[in-house]
């Protein structure tokens, strides 16, 4: 399926992004890709490593760069370039779909695991170019209005599927496919549950619209790779906006200065300053005791 239906709360200006940060702290393929073959004992120790890997959250700087996997891509956060194409594009086990290589074979491990478990789930949707979402968006357009276009599909250049990291999944059979009601089959529930073991989180989760712009979509995983969503997983965000939110504002208040007029850190080799009376000056130390704890431990890590 080239196109899921999606409807979509559409955030207004910036106001989502602010109240987040407060709230939390403040196209075509160059080449044609090749098939993607079932994962090898190699890819199973790396899936293996995957799941022992530890938190670690992106750079801002990561969470801005079109081909990191931590790249946050949303109506106000375009690509850039905004006809991004991914490199290292692969189908995924003969479907058709597909993935940058690590997405792939993480989906391909988590389909295994879901068929394991009981589930008989597919892979309905994977990569789409700049060019493929623009032709589909004119179409709901034309069809539509651009009102109820804008509620049922992304704007060309804003989608995380140009990204090849974000994948649609379903029952083989097509029971609920691509709707809310997927999130209350056993299926969907285990994908909820286990998505994280394999690198995804549900991008879109349930009463969260005003921050993400888009309904909830229990079928949308997207790839951030092992580390970050194991540190997304402990941390206090309920979805990847506000996330990446405090991930920028934390990273501001860093890296201001501390205003000229507060004296230097002591040095510990000389006594301690003294004010005017004689008394021993306290250190002077930037109090980031309202940052979240997952943040500042994650600050004290890098």
């Amino acid at each position: 399926m080239e196109q899921k239906s999606r409807s979509r709360a559409r955030p207004r200006g910036r106001e989502w992004r602010a109240a987040a940060g407060v709230s939390m702290l403040a196209c075509a393929l160059l080449a044609a890709p090749a098939a993607h073959a079932a994962p090898t004992p190699t890819a199973q120790a790396q899936n293996q490593a995957r799941a022992q890997a530890p938190a670690q959250a992106p750079s801002v700087e990561e969470t801005s760069t079109a081909d990191s996997h931590a790249v946050l891509v949303n109506p106000e956060r375009p690509l850039d370039p905004i006809d991004y194409v991914p490199e290292d594009l692969v189908e995924v086990g003969g479907t058709g779909v597909e993935l940058v290589a690590p997405a792939a074979d993480a989906v391909e491990e988590l389909l295994s695991a879901a068929r394991d478990a009981g589930h008989d789930l597919v892979a309905e949707s994977g990569y789409r170019s700049y060019d493929r979402q623009a032709e589909l968006f004119r179409g709901y357009v034309a069809q539509y209005g651009t009102a109820y276009a804008e509620r049922i599909s992304a704007d060309p250049g804003t989608s995380e599927h140009q990204l090849g990291l974000a994948v649609d999944v379903g029952l083989a059979s097509g029971k609920c496919s691509l709707h809310r009601c997927f999130g209350d089959t056993p299926a969907g529930a285990w994908v909820a549950e286990h998505a994280e073991d394999y690198g995804f989180i549900l991008r879109y989760p349930d009463g969260h619209s005003e921050t993400t712009g888009y309904a909830y979509e229990p079928w949308h995983l997207r790839y951030l790779g092992p580390e970050t969503t194991a540190d997304f997983a402990a941390s206090d965000a309920a979805t990847y906006d506000e996330y990446v939110a405090a991930l920028e504002t934390a990273a501001d208040v860093v890296s201001e200065p501390l205003p000229s007029f507060l004296p230097p850190e002591p040095n510990p080799t000389e006594p301690n300053p003294t004010d005017a009376g004689g008394e021993e000056l306290e250190p002077v130390r930037q109090d980031l005791s309202w940052l979240p704890r997952w943040l500042l431990e994650g600050t004290a890590r890098r």
